[in-house]
Parts: structure tokens; sequence; C-alpha cells
């Protein structure tokens, strides 16, 4: 199988995309390491694949915590004794106009959608040179590409995403070490719904005709994302049939977005 023996830390692990992409690669062999704040949701994650004959270990993580990161990869190479994937998944959006975001805002998303990509990238980092080996994959987004309205925080931390990874790919490819970014579109999550309902308040549109207008309307596919699509095209990065794929983004979006 493609992920036979492989030990994958996916962080954001407990729901929504992250429980997708724990789910799917252990059914494709990985040992699974569900890594998220929430430590009943991560378990939760662990009892379904262990349900279906999958290998899986929940860690209560905050990926915003230098000493936390460590430990999480400290706990895996303890467990495990390697570290072949990361999937930096964790993180959340805001909604809100430039004129009315709070500060303390813009600093959380920041801690979290991009700092704790780097602090979870750094921990693995040196287990993965050290073995010539490692598979990091990034959940950035479309607004890491495109800016989109009423998201300026968190499309400048799905920005920084790719720049980070891009940069990061320069440095370890020589010891046989990839970094990617998955771009999705929209994905039908909690996060989603959050997200849909605070830009529909503000244009003063019910949810379901903003999902409509702005999600499904402007998508060749006609549809949003399901977590599935993009734990796929995770799986994919993360295996050896992408051995030669390094600091490049893939598109999980319908065609919405292009480039």
């Amino acid at each position: 199988m493609r992920h036979q023996d492989r030990v994958a830390i996916v962080t954001g692990g407990g729901n929504g995309i992250g429980q997708g992409i724990c789910e799917y690669m252990a059914k494709l062999g990985g040992k699974i390491v569900v890594a998220d704040i929430d430590l009943d949701a991560a378990q939760q994650v662990v009892k379904n694949i262990q349900a279906d004959g999958g290998d899986a270990m929940a860690l209560k993580v905050d990926v915003t915590q230098k000493a936390a990161t460590q430990a999480m990869a400290a706990d895996v190479l303890k467990t495990y004794g390697q570290i072949d994937i990361l999937v930096n998944n964790a993180g959340t959006d805001k909604k809100g106009a430039i004129t009315e975001l709070e500060e303390s805002t813009w600093d959380m998303l920041m801690t979290l959608n991009l700092k704790g990509v780097f602090l979870c990238t750094q921990a693995v980092m040196t287990s993965m040179i050290e073995r010539q080996y490692g598979r990091v994959v990034n959940i950035a987004s479309m607004a890491g590409k495109t800016g989109e309205p009423f998201t300026s925080p968190y499309c400048a931390t799905k920005f920084g995403v790719i720049g980070f990874t891009q940069s990061v790919a320069l440095e370890v490819g020589k010891y046989n070490v990839t970094i990617n970014a998955v771009c999705p579109g929209p994905v039908d999550t909690e996060l989603i719904r959050q997200s849909v309902a605070q830009s529909a308040k503000i244009k003063g549109m019910t949810p379901e005709d903003f999902l409509q207008e702005f999600f499904i309307a402007p998508t060749p596919l006609g549809r949003i994302a399901k977590p599935l699509d993009v734990a796929r095209a995770v799986s994919f990065l993360a295996s050896d049939e992408a051995e030669f794929i390094t600091g490049s983004t893939l598109n999980v979006s319908g065609g919405r977005e292009m480039h």
C-alpha cells in the first residue's frame, strides 16, 4: 500500500480536513499520529482508525508552542522510531472588514496558521535530515494565491505558508526531503460553515445564498470540496510517487483556482 509502515503526523487531525487525511492515509497503511489541541477529538479519530484495522495514536499538541511541538516529535520517535511524513493542517480563519479587525485577531491567525507550520516543520526536520527521507505537506489555501475580501489576516498567513514551503524546499532537497503545499478551495467542514456564516452576515445574506453565489457558482465542477478530495491530494504528495515534486502547490478547488 502507498503508505505502508510510514509514520505520519497530522496536525489538526481531530476533525474536518485533518480527520479526513488521517483516516484516508491510515487505509493506505500509514501509522498515523493524530495531533490536535482537542485530545478527545484526536482520540475519537484514533478509535475510528483502529476500528478499521489501522495503527494510530493521539497526541494533545498546541502547535503555537515550541516546547509542545518538540515534545510531539520526541513522543513519535519514542513510539515509532521514525517520522516519515508531516502534514501541517492545524489552522483557523476569522472574517472581518479591514477597518474593524482587531489586532488580536491578526496575531492569533499569524501564530496558529503560520508560526505553527514553522514550529512543527522545525521539530521534525532534524530527524528527517538524519534519515535522508521526509515528506512535508502544508495545507495552504486558494486564498494563499488570490486575495479574498474580509479575509486579510487569513490570506496573509496562507501566502506565507506557500513562501515558507518554497524556501524550505530549497534548503532540504539535498537530504531527500520534499515539502509541498495543497491549496484547497472551500471544503465542507465546520470551519467553512462558520466562515460562510460570518461572511454572509457582513454582506446581509443568508449562509445558503452566500455559499451558492460566492463558492458554488464560480466553481467549474459545481460543488465545494469534501475532506476526501484534500486527503487524496495530500496522500499523493506524501508518497514516493511524488518523490520528484518539491516546493510546489497543488490546487484542490474544482477549477476555481487555476494558477
